[in-house]
């Protein structure tokens, strides 16, 4: 355990490396700040024993001058430390928070199937301010406070030896307790931001899926849900809270048994003219320094335990592999056909490993064709999108692009040229033009607006006060479900895919909306592969051939026409289904 919390120090200060200017900045001021509190009391010496005692004022002005001096200097000194600690914390955080998110973001879809997504963001957010106070604020004062409590415990041997041995009495004692209660606090620290990454997980999942839980009218559900994690985080909280209570307050105790004993000693050391009231009354100045700096130490013990909490599971995320990386840089880019073969395809997904979704499943498109997937809920159709996304791997099997294989190919570049409009699009909260955008960055404001007439689009945008800079909301909350669906064909026009994927593309339109989407299509599919995964009529009577999926397996494959024909196949049998309801 020692071993993994110097890593992790270690791992904390190489991630402020390139702070270390700032922070060496920092280190100067501290040391005058600190310098300035071991000086003062020295002045308060010669104020008591020489200028008071000798009724000299010039020498008394003269001794508190320079003591005033000397607290402006520390004043000075203490706010620039603050302000360079806190100022690379800051950096330091910022670049951790950048490299964390870009790590999540990189994952395999597996990893988000095993994940909360309220879990991730408490690691994201809560952890990393843990994290930034420790590497801000609270480094500063473990140096500062650990340099006075040194410097002031040399000067203590030099003002008074025999004062100071009985303090040295006092400090393993002292020690050994700060090493028992931190060891503690960091245990229950990390299962505090355990259980309040869990609640965190409950709210998220409440707030984005509010309208189911409106609709079912599960307000008071919920609120007991969130409310049971909060007392689990609560219950440890509390834990937490006693043993750092029962810490400060044995420590206080002793610190303060400490401090009378001294002023005892101390006093009869002066009756007994072994020492002057200006010396006493320094000493006991730097006691109360060291004393105060000791009790920081502890206090920020528990602290930094608080935060090794915090960053273990901070850098358990950020040591996980990301896929997505290992699989770029391969020599295949450019898809060149759009020829697509799945040969003995079996597929399950790792979060349900025993479900069987595909079994020995083959197909093949030619490019440029244009096929239909239709099959019952549940039979696999949207997960053939998802393996030719290679959001997934195959257990057994192989896809084949242009006769290569789909695990030859750059991750990005075939993504790239694969565009899918989903049957929920997911809309980020900007502008509509951002979203448009979002399928070539780069694009110009014509070709957004192109791309939107093609999806016939353009019109219901145009008739906003603000056009395409309206801003959709969260998950385009703003915009009708048509709407929404029509910027998402927008998006994956523009983006000028080789291979298209529409999953239910057309669902969410009314029937004048579909006629005219469905026209934009037509003229789309002429120039890509196009894969369309639908159960109305409307959607796949057109397409070249159609794949009847059931049960993971292809049990029809010809056009309309053709499956139509066989009275007593699944595909008629679907097609009676959706006339009967």
């Amino acid at each position: 355990m020692i071993n993994k919390d110097k890593n992790l120090f270690l791992r904390l200060i190489n991630l402020s490396r390139e702070e270390w200017p700032i922070l060496f900045k920092g280190m100067f001021f501290l040391l005058i700040s600190s310098a300035a509190l071991m000086v003062y009391p020295q002045y308060i010496k010669v104020i008591i024993d020489d200028a008071m005692k000798s009724k000299d004022m010039s020498g008394l002005n003269k001794a508190a001058i320079i003591a005033m001096v000397v607290f402006i200097i520390q004043a000075i000194s203490s706010s620039l430390r603050f302000y360079y600690f806190t100022l690379a914390g800051e950096k330091t955080v910022k670049r951790l928070r950048s490299k964390l998110f870009s790590q999540i973001i990189s994952q395999e879809m597996t990893f988000f199937d095993f994940s909360k997504t309220g879990e991730l963001l408490g690691r994201l957010s809560a952890d990393t301010a843990i994290l930034q106070n420790a590497l801000s604020v609270n480094i500063s004062m473990l140096i500062r406070s650990g340099f006075q409590a040194i410097g002031g415990l040399a000067l203590l041997f030099f003002t008074s030896v025999k004062l100071t041995v009985f303090i040295l009495v006092i400090i393993p004692p002292i020690g050994l307790l700060v090493a028992i209660f931190g060891k503690k606090v960091k245990a229950f620290s990390k299962s505090t931001q355990d259980a309040l990454a869990l609640s965190s997980a409950v709210a998220e999942e409440s707030i984005s899926g509010v309208r189911t839980v409106k609709a079912f009218a599960q307000e008071d559900w919920e609120i007991h849900r969130y409310d049971d994690q909060l007392q689990k985080s609560f219950d440890l909280s509390k834990k937490r809270i006693t043993i750092v209570a029962n810490f400060t307050g044995l420590v206080s105790t002793l610190g303060f048994l400490a401090i009378v004993f001294i002023v005892w000693y101390g006093g009869k050391l002066v009756i007994q003219n072994e020492m002057s009231i200006g010396t006493l009354t320094s000493y006991i100045l730097y006691v109360m320094t060291v004393a105060f700096s000791a009790g920081l130490l502890g206090s920020l013990y528990t602290d930094f335990m608080s935060a090794f909490g915090a960053g273990h599971r901070v850098f358990e995320l950020m040591e996980k592999s990301t896929v997505g990386f290992e699989n770029s840089n391969k020599p295949l880019k450019v898809i060149s056909e759009g020829l697509i073969e799945i040969e003995n395809a079996d597929f399950s997904y790792p979060a349900r490993p025993d479900v069987s979704i595909l079994n020995s499943l083959s197909l093949k498109i030619a490019p440029k064709e244009t096929i239909a997937i239709v099959g019952s809920s549940g039979g696999g159709k949207s997960t053939i999108a998802q393996l030719l996304m290679r959001f997934y791997d195959l257990n057994e099997g192989q896809i084949l692009i242009d006769h290569k294989p789909i695990k030859d190919y750059d991750l990005y570049a075939l993504r790239n040229q694969i565009g899918i409009v989903s049957q929920e699009p997911i809309l980020i909260s900007e502008s509509i033009e951002d979203n448009i955008r979002y399928g070539k960055p780069d694009a110009s404001f014509e070709e957004v607006s192109s791309a939107a007439k093609l999806a016939y689009a353009f019109d219901f945008v145009s008739s906003f006060p603000e056009g395409f800079k309206t801003l959709v909301g969260e998950k385009g909350v703003q915009l009708s479900g048509g709407q929404k669906q029509r910027v998402a064909i927008a998006r994956a026009i523009l983006k000028d895919p080789k291979i298209l994927i529409l999953d239910e593309a057309t669902s969410a339109l009314d029937s004048e909306s579909e006629f005219l989407v469905q026209k934009a299509l037509e003229n789309l599919r002429k120039s890509r592969t196009t894969l369309i995964i639908a159960h109305r009529l409307s959607t796949v009577k057109n397409a070249d051939k159609i794949f009847v999926l059931n049960q993971g397996k292809i049990v029809q494959a010809g056009s309309h026409e053709e499956l139509i024909s066989a009275k007593d196949g699944f595909y008629s049998k679907l097609i009676e289904k959706q006339f009967s309801h």
